[in-house]
């Protein structure tokens, strides 16, 4: 971070907004846990009555992986132990997403270049183009689904989503090239674990209609969940043509969501983007006050700050997905002499 942020570190520092809430996140994933195993319990005993838990199925499994998240940026525990294992239970295991591949997808392409065409894998969900250079470089068929589906498939596909990064975790695994590295075997073994508890156990117990069934139910509702959270925090923001290596970059690619804080509890912390952005290694749970320091301190330096009703949000990123493939990235100068 460059030395004119320093000034914002400090004062964060001095709310204590960087310690560690390490408790209070293990009590958040047991009733979490808890809550989500009592829901499919229910569903297996009430059969096609218990279908309407699946909703809330799907939310709680989509907090519980985005608690996960705070392990993977060391955001949630000063033990580099603790932070692996949180990591470990909630991706590989609990969600099927190799935390190898979540590290170089999320912690180094997105965070690191948010809204860069042509890297930030976040703006580029396949098949969709959030640029006029992204919809070239996409091939033929690509670009015909683009020009016709687009506008209205994003949110329909957004059930694929969890499909999608399961099947590139297992890719990515695939294609690593240390397979003696420590990381890998941990990876396989959660994710065998993984399909173990959730489908061939459950489809043995109860049949195939719950264990398959419901698993795909459930994260079909979180691929939409995720969507729900990501979409409106990036998209519809400029896409840019190139990486501005400062903070400011992540400021003019980012946005808070404004919404009521019983609905905030399940997106851990991540209606505050721009505060996650900016510093990581924030807990969830210290981001409202962040937040509030932060917003204070832009408006003191005249620095851009976006923070909108999460509805608002929404909509501009729906607004987006239907013509987001005509409209060329920019170059961040551009963006900051317009601002």
């Amino acid at each position: 971070m460059s030395k004119e942020l320093g000034s914002l570190r400090a004062e964060l520092r001095i709310a204590g907004v960087f310690e560690f809430r390490e408790a209070r996140s293990w009590v958040e994933l047991g009733l979490m846990a808890t809550a989500l195993a009592g829901c499919l319990y229910a569903i297996s005993q009430l059969g096609w009555i218990g279908a309407l838990l699946i909703p809330v199925c799907s939310v709680l499994a989509t907090s519980i992986a985005m608690l996960g998240h705070e392990g993977s940026h060391k955001s949630f525990s000063a033990s580099p132990a603790r932070n692996a294992l949180l990591t470990y239970i909630t991706y590989p295991l609990f969600s099927g997403l190799g935390s190898l591949y979540w590290h170089n997808k999320h912690d180094r392409l997105h965070h690191g270049h948010p809204n860069v065409e042509g890297v930030d894998p976040d703006i580029k969900p396949f098949p969709f183009a959030s640029s006029l250079g992204d919809h070239e470089r996409s091939t033929p068929r690509q670009r015909w689904f683009q020009r016709y589906f687009q506008a209205w498939a994003f949110w329909p596909m957004a059930t694929l989503m969890s499909l999608g990064m399961r099947r590139s975790s297992m890719i990515y695994l695939k294609n690593y090239e240390n397979k003696r590295d420590r990381r890998w075997l941990l990876d396989v073994l959660c994710m065998v674990g993984h399909y173990t508890g959730w489908m061939i156990i459950p489809s043995i117990v109860w049949g195939p209609l719950i264990g398959i069934g419901v698993y795909s139910l459930v994260w079909a509702g979180s691929g939409i969940c995720l969507a729900l959270v990501f979409a409106p925090a990036h998209m519809g923001l400029p896409i840019v043509t190139e990486q501005n290596h400062d903070w400011i970059h992540q400021l003019e690619t980012t946005r808070n969501l404004e919404m009521p804080r019983p609905i905030g509890f399940f997106f851990i912390g991540l209606d505050y983007q721009v505060e996650h952005h900016l510093f990581p290694k924030i807990p969830h749970a210290n981001l409202p006050r962040a937040a509030q320091i932060t917003a204070e301190w832009c408006k003191k330096h005249k620095v851009v700050y976006k923070s909108e009703p999460y509805l608002h949000a929404l909509s501009d990123a729906a607004r987006f997905m239907r013509s987001g493939y005509l409209q060329p990235a920019v170059a961040a100068d551009v963006i900051r002499l317009a601002s």
